[in-house]
This record gives C-alpha cells, sequence and structure tokens, in this order.
C-alpha cells in the first residue's frame, strides 16, 4: 500500500484537480445565466456534496496503518475524481455552446465586407452556352437607369473573365430586356437577381426560371459597419409580458436581411402569462401599402427590399398592431433542427406530391428533408401561397411543441438543435431576453397553447411600387380576413385564451 508521503500528494492532485474543474463548471453555467435559480443551487449544491464526499475518501484514515478498505476508498476517490471531473468539462462545453449559439443569433450587427447584390446573366434554357466565355460574342441586354452602378460593375467584370469588351444593349424596362433575350434580339440577359425573380410575378414570364439557365453570377460586395437596428418597442419583462415577433425570409439565407425580399411573413404572438401562441401568416404577394413608397400599394414581399422596419411598418398598418421584435428565418436550417429532434408529425388536408416526395392527406411523420419540400412547396395547391404559408405555421407549431413538452428532446440533441438555429435565424431580442424565455420555460416545461390563422385574398394583376411599369401577380385583401386577424391578435395580447372556433 502507498505510503501517507507518497499518497498525500497525489490524493491533493486529485482533490485540485476536481475542485478546479467543477469551480470551472459552475463559473460557465453562472456566466451563460440560462439556468433558473433553483437549478443553479442545486447544481452547486450537487457539485460542492460531491467534492466534499470526495476530500473524506482522499484523505481519511492517512494516519492509520494499510488496509484493504483504504485501498478501496482511494481508488473509488480517483474514479470519482475523473468522472466528475468529465461531466464538468462536458457541461462548461455545452454551456459555452449554448451561450455562444445565443449571442450569435442575436448579433445583428453587420460588418466587414458583405454580399450588397447579386447580378446574374442569363440565357435560354436550350442555349449551347455552358460557362460565360462561351457567351463572349453574345448581345448582352440589360435595364437602363435601373441598379446602375451594380449593372456597370457587372459588365465590368464579364469584361475581364471574357479578355474582350463584350456589346451590350439597354432596355427600358425588365419586361423589354427578358423579351429581348426570349426573341433572340440578345443571347444574354443581365440582371440583378432580386429584379429576375419579380418576373414569375407577371403573366408572360412565371416560367423564367425553367425557360432561362444562370450561366453567371457576379457578387457585389461592399463594406457595411452598422448595425441593423429596429423601430420597434420592446417590452420591459418579456417572461410576463405580451409580445410580438415578425417571422422573415426566405428558403434561402441571403447576406442581409436588409437587400431581401420575404418570402415568409409570419407574425408570432406570445403570451407568456396564458401560454398562449399565436401564428399569424400573411402572404407574400399581399397588395399592401409600401411605407418606404408614401405608403403607395405594393407585394408584400417587396417590402423586404427596403429593410426588415418596411416590412413591420406594413404589417403594422395592415393589422394597425405594434411589433416588438424581428427574427430572419431560413426554413433551410429546419432540415437540420428537425432531424436533430426526431422528426415531426404534421397533419396536412391534401395528398400531394413535390420534389420526388408524396405526402398524403392526415397525420404525415417527416424527416428534414420532408418538411424542407414542404415548407417551399406552393405550385401543387389550388390555393397556392396560402397553402404554403399554413404549412410553414404547421412546421413551426410542430417543432415548437416537440421540443417545449418534451426536455429529454433538448438534453440528448443539443448540439444538432444548437447547430441548427445557428443556420436558421438571427433575431432582435437580446441574449438577455432569450436566457429568461429559456428559464422561464425550464422552470416550469409548461406546454404551450399554439392556434393558427392566414389571411386569404384574391389574385389579380396590378402595378406595384417596387416594380412600376410592370403588371405583376399580386393578392388582393380579404377585408374580413384582416379584422379577425387583428382581433385575433389583441385577444391574446389582452390574456383572452383562443378556442378553435376562434381561428376557423
Amino acid at each position: 500500500m502507498m505510503k501517507k508521503k507518497l499518497w498525500l500528494p497525489l490524493a491533493i492532485v486529485v482533490f485540485v484537480f476536481q475542485f478546479v474543474l467543477e469551480a470551472f463548471a459552475v463559473y460557465a453555467v453562472v456566466r451563460a445565466d440560462l439556468l433558473p435559480t433553483l437549478y443553479l443551487v442545486l447544481v452547486i449544491a450537487l457539485l460542492a456534496a460531491l467534492l466534499l464526499f470526495n476530500m473524506f475518501l482522499l484523505f481519511l484514515g492517512m494516519g492509520k496503518d494499510k488496509s484493504v478498505p483504504r485501498c478501496i476508498r482511494r481508488v473509488l476517490a480517483v474514479i470519482i475524481a475523473i468522472a466528475v471531473g468529465f461531466c464538468s468539462v462536458y457541461v462548461s462545453n455545452v454551456v459555452s455552446k449554448v451561450a455562444n449559439t445565443v449571442n450569435s443569433i442575436t448579433d445583428t450587427t453587420v460588418s466587414g465586407d458583405v454580399v450588397l447584390a447579386v447580378i446574374g446573366v442569363y440565357v435560354m434554357a436550350d442555349d449551347a452556352a455552358e460557362e460565360i466565355t462561351d457567351a463572349a460574342g453574345y448581345t448582352f441586354a440589360y435595364t437602363e437607369n435601373l441598379d446602375s452602378e451594380n449593372t456597370e460593375t457587372a459588365v465590368s467584370e464579364i469584361n475581364q473573365v471574357c479578355g474582350a469588351e463584350i456589346q451590350t444593349a439597354a432596355y427600358s424596362s425588365i419586361t423589354e430586356s427578358a423579351a429581348a433575350l426570349y426573341s433572340a434580339e440578345a443571347g444574354a440577359l443581365i440582371l440583378n437577381e432580386t429584379y429576375a425573380s419579380m418576373l414569375e410575378d407577371t403573366e408572360d414570364y412565371e416560367d423564367f426560371e425553367d425557360d432561362t439557365k444562370l450561366l453567371y453570377e457576379i457578387e457585389i460586395t461592399g463594406t457595411a459597419d452598422e448595425e441593423e437596428s429596429s423601430a420597434a418597442t420592446t417590452v420591459d419583462d418579456i417572461t410576463t409580458t405580451p409580445f410580438i415577433v415578425y417571422l422573415s425570409g426566405s428558403d434561402t439565407r441571403s447576406s442581409t436581411l436588409t437587400t431581401s425580399r420575404s418570402d415568409v411573413n409570419i407574425l408570432m404572438v406570445v403570451n407568456p402569462n396564458t401560454h398562449q401562441i399565436l401564428l399569424l401568416n400573411t402572404p407574400r404577394d399581399y397588395y399592401v401599402q409600401n411605407p418606404s413608397g408614401s405608403w403607395a400599394y405594393d407585394k408584400l414581399t417587396h417590402c423586404g427590399l427596403y429593410g426588415v422596419n418596411c416590412s413591420m411598418s406594413a404589417l403594422e398598418n395592415l393589422y394597425g398592431i405594434d411589433i416588438n421584435y424581428y427574427a430572419q428565418i431560413n426554413f433551410t436550417g429546419f432540415e437540420t433542427l428537425i432531424d436533430a429532434i426526431g422528426g415531426i408529425s404534421i397533419y396536412l388536408s391534401s395528398s400531394f406530391t413535390s420534389n420526388g416526395y408524396s405526402f398524403s392527406k392526415g397525420y404525415n411523420t417527416l424527416n428534414g428533408a420532408q418538411a424542407l419540400v414542404l415548407a417551399r412547396t406552393r405550385y401543387a395547391f389550388a390555393t397556392g401561397d396560402n397553402e404554403r404559408g399554413q404549412n410553414q405555421m404547421r412546421i413551426l407549431t410542430a417543432v415548437i411543441e416537440k421540443i417545449t413538452s418534451d426536455s429529454s428532446t433538448l438534453l440528448n440533441n443539443y448540439s444538432g438543435i444548437l447547430a441548427s438555429l445557428d443556420d436558421m435565424f438571427v433575431a432582435s431580442l437580446s441574449s438577455s431576453e432569450i436566457n429568461d424565455l429559456v428559464k422561464m420555460q425550464l422552470s416550469d416545461m409548461s406546454s404551450w397553447d399554439i392556434k393558427t390563422f392566414a389571411v386569404t385574398g384574391t389574385g389579380g394583376y396590378n402595378t406595384t411600387y417596387s416594380a412600376p411599369g410592370m403588371s405583376v401577380y399580386v393578392m388582393y385583401q380579404n377585408e374580413e380576413d384582416v379584422a379577425q386577424a387583428s382581433e385575433l391578435v389583441n385577444k391574446v395580447l389582452s390574456g383572452e385564451t383562443l378556442t378553435d372556433e376562434d381561428v376557423e
């Protein structure tokens, strides 16, 4: 048996090892501020008890004769110290990842070089050109007096890549430049990809994506050193005061929220006192007043081109409400999240096939890839974007319910959940506000009652502020739906409990 003079230094090293790693874990947990006070006290008490227990195992009977029980105690003490140390490192790592994720999704600061715009070079789908150099001898159509500076930058890059100055032809509108491409008057079309997507809203070019192919892309970068601030009024205590979050975005993540159209427009109305959430969907094509266009009418999705505050103000004006926060949501990130939590179950009102997947009427168990297809699909439905919005809300509902109703889902899949959250959205909520919501949920693990409602409208074609001279597809408001939506929002905010009949 190891003598006292040999064992004492080793015992001290083992004790200090356990103490340091436990202290580091406690520091990480306290600094992250994610656990409720009761949970934090229990964690500290448990670690202190383990340290005290191991201290007796390490130093008890130090001066007595050697014995088998003493040997067993010392071996057990070393094993406990290693196990506790390993768990402490694990906890510190988890807490660090959680804190970093929260900081990343709440960091709306844009700095350094960012992509300000992407200019595309389009040719017809059956064109023989496979690379930009193959089109060096083509005439390149572009729209005069639209995005001129970026177009000039794109032309300069094309000249450099092709090794010669290309021939260009100017047209007065997006539709005229597209017509030149379709009629073979021009062999290629230079157009900001944001405006290219607008062509699909017109009757003549609704199949633009299928009719053409993207031959080359030019990223226009610039230096940004500012924070995308929100004009909204935040709440004093997010755990006791009802609030509204505007979920904005598309199924691909843009470089900055301020320069992207918003294909997803969901208001999440949360009452932390009644534990009820209302998800309100507004179709992307809704014909609303654009605050940045002197309140001229525009498609809701176009408001995103003028910044998140523009979209928020348009929705505030539509429903007569105040929105407190925004989050840029990326449904592509949901693929990772849904796989991380083991899939979700969603009830669908009809059967359909999309992108190689078949969905049946009734309950469907979906993995991440299937859920992503569902979130993107609209042309498979007679009601188009209305049904897509409903399905996006169904996905959100299923994810919220699975995460909040089962604590083991969070604990067992934290790595995948954190990775997907980091890629899924950025939010104007502060880190402390998100931490407060997490602590509130961990305190009681109460389930949330989630209701959904979507306003509808009538499709038609009209001009918009953002696409002057173009007759594009819009959805005219259903005033009864808008009035009902406003009433539902105010009921949730005032503490009334919505029923299924209320949202029918």
